[in-house]
């Protein structure tokens, strides 16, 4: 993705075309790319991450489909699709007519819930809201307890209170509950009604690799035309939670999705409602520190392994600690907490400061030594069984690297 630039109008007709910047640190944390190399996949979340570098600029328009065409260097009709991949996830908007062009849009929390509805459903049906609601909700009630009154409705407390009422709903249900109810915004176009019509089809099956059709079978099924059609075929790729395979008798397939399109769209939602990078990683340290105490108190033998091999790493003088082998030592950690949501959340929420932060190199050796020293601390806390000494370690850990980065 670093290959294409995005140049956006600031007023009027003048321009400013950008330098690719590809955020690697965000890529190492949730995972980089996009699950479908297809061009107008790589230029729309080329354009997400541009906006939020430039601090979400809402209205700034974009320029027309002909010129993003030619700055990408494409033909017109991969930017509509681009434009339309955007447009399903509320990020922006193409208007039409004289002066028209792709206008920066302001995702909503209703979208925002839906699409990780979406993601759950492909995780596993959303079985973990039982086990592990309260570990989300104990962070939030330590997180807005730290906060002043005002504070608590910031942009970011709204986004955890619109989450924590999605999967309110069931403990009752969640999959229904959060991917159903709560249409996005914009969710009555053809496209969006057929995205929403193939969810419910999924709901209460398993829905992983699984064949919905070819090409001709869906339009026939949906009532839809090919356009409308291609156009939720296309979100559904970009989110990584479905794949075309050519050839007679393949089709349509569904598959278990990576969580970077969705934190991508969360640091969207987050970069255009202008929360601040420091409630995010307040945020951050409240739940890892729930769920490294957790992990004091439940490692089984296997997250145990896990946890030695790390630690073994981690004091080995040899080894560089790369953005790599620091992540598989958070995960680690994370391990005892098989649960999408919660992961999720730790991914978007850690990774959102990284934006705003003049570091861009996740291989920065500072960092590198200083998260080895810290690590080595929660992961020997763990492995003591001190719940409240893994918390506070882990704690210190976030501030510490946090005051680099």
């Amino acid at each position: 993705m670093a290959s294409v630039a995005l140049a956006c109008a600031r007023s009027g007709n003048s321009q400013e075309a950008l330098r690719p910047q590809g955020n690697l640190v965000f890529a190492a944390i949730v995972g980089g790319g996009v699950a479908n190399e297809k061009a107008a996949c790589a230029i729309a979340a080329q354009i997400e991450e541009d906006l939020i570098l430039q601090d979400w600029p809402s209205g700034r328009n974009c320029g027309s489909e002909a010129q993003l065409a030619e700055r990408f260097g494409v033909g017109r009709a991969v930017v509509r699709e681009a434009a339309r991949i955007l447009e399903s996830r509320h990020t922006a908007r193409m208007r039409r007519g004289p002066g028209g062009g792709l206008l920066v849009a302001t995702p909503a929390i209703s979208g925002v819930i839906e699409a990780i509805g979406r993601y759950l459903a492909f995780h596993g049906k959303g079985e973990f809201a039982e086990r592990y609601h309260w570990t989300i909700r104990a962070a939030y009630d330590r997180y807005v307890a730290l906060k002043p009154h005002e504070d608590r409705t910031s942009s970011f407390a709204l986004f955890l209170q619109a989450l924590i009422e999605a999967i309110d709903v069931p403990a009752k249900g969640l999959s229904s509950g959060m991917a159903l109810t709560r249409p996005a915004q914009g969710g009555q176009s053809r496209a969006g009604q057929i995205l929403r019509q193939m969810m419910e089809d999924l709901n209460g099956e398993e829905p992983q690799e699984r064949k919905l059709g070819s090409e001709f079978d869906l339009c026939e099924r949906y009532g839809a035309d090919r356009d409308a059609l291609r156009q939720a075929v296309r979100v559904l790729e970009f989110e990584g939670i479905a794949r075309s395979i050519a050839g007679r008798g393949k089709g349509l397939m569904t598959r278990v999705p990576a969580p970077n399109a969705l934190c991508r769209l969360i640091n969207c939602h987050f970069a255009a409602t202008k929360v601040a990078p420091r409630d995010a990683m307040d945020f951050f340290k409240e739940l890892s520190m729930e769920v490294v105490a957790l992990a004091a108190r439940n490692a089984t033998r296997s997250d145990r392994d896990q946890l030695l091999a790390a630690h073994r790493t981690l004091l080995a003088p040899e080894i560089r600690l790369t953005a790599m082998v620091m992540q598989r030592a958070e995960q680690s950690q994370f391990a005892v907490v098989r649960d999408p949501l919660v992961d999720m959340l730790l991914r978007c929420t850690k990774s959102y400061s990284s934006w705003s932060s003049p570091l861009r190199n996740p291989d920065n050796q500072e960092i590198g030594n200083e998260y080895r020293i810290e690590t080595v601390k929660v992961i020997r806390a763990i492995l003591s069984g001190d719940a409240a000494a893994a918390a506070a370690a882990q704690g210190e850990k976030v501030e510490r690297l946090n005051s680099l980065i």
